[in-house]
C-alpha cells in the first residue's frame, strides 16, 4: 500500500525547492514549454511512423535501397526554438544543412507557418535622417545609388522600394516575416519567406527548393535565396545580434545583402575537419554590387543593354574544427564576381558671377561600366557558458570585405576622358562581441567601419577617409517567443570626400515569434 507513496514524496521533494523558488509566471512558463514539448514529440514520432509506412509501401514493390537508405526529413533534425539557440557546431551533421531548421519542428510533411513581427522606436539626433546617411555613406564609387532598381516614386508608392528597413525617428513596423517550410518528398524540401513591411508591401525575400537524397554529401538549392557568401548574408533580420545590419554590408550590398534568383550547389566531403564548399550561380539583379542602370539612362549615357543572366557568381568555403563541447569556431572564404556593373556620376563646374552673368552651376554626368569583384573572409567564435537561458554564454563574431570594381569611362562632358579605365576600391569590416551576463539577459558591443581603403586609380589617385560607428545594446529574452531590445549608436559618417557627419542614434526593439520557428543555424 505504500509503494505508491514513493515516488510521489521523491516528485514532492524535487519540486517544493522550484516551488519556493519561482513566481507564478515561472510556473506557468515552465508548464507550457511542457506541454509545447510533449505536442511537439508527438508530432515527430507521427511523422515518423508516416515516413516509416511510406518507406515500407515503397521497398514492397521495388526493394530499391534507395527507399531504404533515405535518411529522416532534416525538418525534423532541429528543435522548436523561435528566438533563441544552443550552442551548435556546424560539425555535428554528416550532410550539408537544408536551410529548413529555421521553421521546423512541426508536422514534417506539412508545411510550417510562422510569422515573426519586428517593430521598434528610433530617435537620433540628425532629424531622423541618421538611418538614410548609414546607408548612403561615401565612397568613391557612387555604390550604385543611381540604377534601375531605384524606383520612380508616384502616388501609391512615395518611397523608394529599397529603403523598406531605413526607420524614420518615432515608431516603426519594419516587417512581418511569415514563412513556410515543408519536406516535399523523400528527395525534396522547400521554403518560402515573405516580408509585409510597416505601410503593408509585400516582398518576396527567399523562395526555393531543395535537394535531399543526392550522394557524397552534395545539395542543390534553386529559386530566390540568400547567397551563403560571408557569415550575416543569409541571415534574416531577426536573426541579427543588432537591430541594424553593418556599415560594409549596407553600404557594399544594400539592404538586401547579396539575395538573388539562381541555383547553389553545395559539397560537404567527409573528412576529420567539417569543411562545406560551394559555388552560386545568380541571375545578377543586384541593389548594389553589380548593379545596373535602367534602358533611359543606357541609351542617354551611351551605355549597352543588360546583359542576360547570369551575372553573378559566388565561390565559399567554410571550416569548422572540434574544439570540444563547450567551444565552436568557423572559419569563412567568399569571393564574388559580377560580369556586369554600371555607375552615373555627377561633379559639378561652378562659373565665376560677374556683373552681367551670376554665378553658374554645371552638373557634369559620367557613365561608366565594367565589372565587379568582391571578396570577404568572416571568423565566428562561440561558447557554452553552461548557465541557464544563456547565462555566462560569449559569441565574437567579425568579418571583412573588400569590394573593387574596374570600370571604363564611356560617356562623358569632357571627351579627353571617354574610354579611360578607373578602378574603384572600398573596404570595410566589423566586429562585434556578445554574452550574457545574467539568465536571459545579454550585452553586445560592436564596432564596424567602411572606408579603411576608398580610393580610385587609374588617371587619379584620391583616398578621402572613412566612416565609422560604435554600437552598443541589451536585449532581455523574455521567454523563447519573445525578445525586447535597447542599442545606442555613436556615429561618425562620410556625406561627401573630408565632410563627416556626427550624431548618435537609439533604438527600442521588439521581437515577437508565432508558431514554430526552430533553432538558428550556426
Amino acid at each position: 500500500m505504500h509503494r505508491p507513496l514513493l515516488p510521489i514524496a521523491i516528485a514532492a521533494l524535487l519540486v517544493s525547492p522550484l516551488a519556493g523558488a519561482s513566481t507564478d509566471a515561472e510556473i506557468a512558463e515552465l508548464r507550457m514549454l511542457i506541454e509545447q514539448m510533449k505536442s511537439q514529440y508527438e508530432r515527430r514520432i507521427q511523422a515518423l511512423e508516416s515516413r516509416l509506412a511510406q518507406a515500407e509501401l515503397a521497398a514492397k514493390p521495388s526493394a530499391s535501397p534507395d527507399a531504404s537508405a533515405t535518411s529522416a526529413p532534416r525538418a525534423i533534425q532541429a528543435e522548436t526554438r523561435p528566438m533563441t539557440a544552443p550552442l551548435a557546431s556546424p560539425a555535428v551533421t554528416d550532410a550539408p544543412r537544408s536551410g529548413l531548421e529555421g521553421v521546423s519542428g512541426g508536422d514534417a510533411f506539412n508545411p510550417r507557418l510562422s510569422v515573426i513581427l519586428d517593430g521598434n522606436y528610433y530617435h537620433d539626433s540628425h532629424a531622423g535622417e541618421g538611418a538614410a546617411l548609414l546607408g548612403n555613406a561615401w565612397q568613391t564609387a557612387s555604390g550604385g545609388l543611381d540604377h534601375a532598381h531605384d524606383h520612380a516614386a508616384d502616388e501609391d508608392h512615395a518611397h523608394d522600394a529599397h529603403a523598406h528597413g531605413t526607420p524614420s525617428n518615432g515608431f516603426n513596423l519594419r516587417e512581418a516575416e511569415i514563412a513556410f517550410a515543408a519536406t516535399v518528398d523523400p528527395y525534396f524540401d522547400a521554403a518560402l519567406y515573405l516580408s509585409v513591411d510597416g505601410d503593408g508591401h509585400v516582398e518576396l525575400e527567399e523562395g526555393y527548393v531543395q535537394t535531399r537524397s543526392l550522394p557524397a554529401g552534395l545539395r542543390v538549392k534553386g529559386g530566390k535565396f540568400l547567397s551563403e557568401f560571408g557569415y550575416v548574408n543569409k541571415q534574416h533580420p531577426h536573426e541579427w545580434d543588432f537591430v541594424d545590419q553593418n556599415l560594409p554590408y549596407l553600404n557594399l550590398l544594400g539592404q538586401h545583402g547579396l539575395q538573388d534568383t539562381g541555383l547553389q550547389l553545395t559539397w560537404l566531403p567527409r573528412l576529420p575537419i567539417y569543411t562545406l564548399l560551394g559555388v552560386e550561380a545568380l541571375q545578377g539583379d543586384q541593389e548594389r554590387f553589380g548593379a545596373t542602370l535602367d534602358p533611359t539612362q543606357q541609351q542617354a549615357l551611351g551605355l549597352g543593354r543588360t546583359n542576360d543572366g547570369p551575372r553573378l557568381w559566388t565561390a565559399f568555403a567554410k571550416l569548422a574544427p572540434d574544439l570540444g563541447v563547450n567551444h565552436a569556431l568557423q572559419l569563412g572564404l567568399s569571393h564574388a564576381h559580377n560580369s556586369q556593373h554600371q555607375e552615373v556620376q555627377e561633379h559639378t563646374h561652378g562659373h565665376a558671377a560677374d556683373e552681367h552673368h551670376p554665378e553658374e552651376i554645371e552638373v557634369h554626368r559620367n557613365g561608366l561600366d565594367g565589372d565587379a569583384d568582391l571578396w570577404g573572409v568572416d571568423l565566428v567564435y562561440k561558447y557554452d557558458g553552461g548557465g541557464a537561458h544563456g547565462h555566462r554564454d560569449f559569441k565574437f563574431q567579425t568579418e571583412y570585405l573588400r569590394s573593387i570594381k574596374d570600370l571604363t569611362i564611356r560617356s562623358s562632358a569632357h571627351p579627353e576622358v571617354v574610354g579611360s579605365r578607373r578602378t574603384f576600391t572600398t573596404d570595410g569590416f566589423y566586429a562585434q562581441a556578445i554574452y550574457g551576463f545574467a539568465p536571459r539577459w545579454s550585452a553586445g558591443l560592436r564596432y564596424d567601419v567602411l572606408g579603411l581603403t576608398n580610393e580610385v586609380s587609374g588617371g587619379r589617385q584620391e583616398d578621402a577617409g572613412s566612416s565609422d560607428r560604435w554600437t552598443f545594446d541589451v536585449t532581455w529574452n523574455l521567454t523563447e517567443f519573445s525578445r525586447l531590445r535597447a542599442q545606442y549608436a555613436y556615429n561618425s559618417i562620410l556625406e561627401s570626400a573630408h565632410e563627416r557627419e556626427r550624431f548618435d542614434a537609439v533604438y527600442l526593439q521588439f521581437l515577437m515569434s508565432l508558431g514554430a520557428h526552430g533553432a538558428h543555424a550556426f
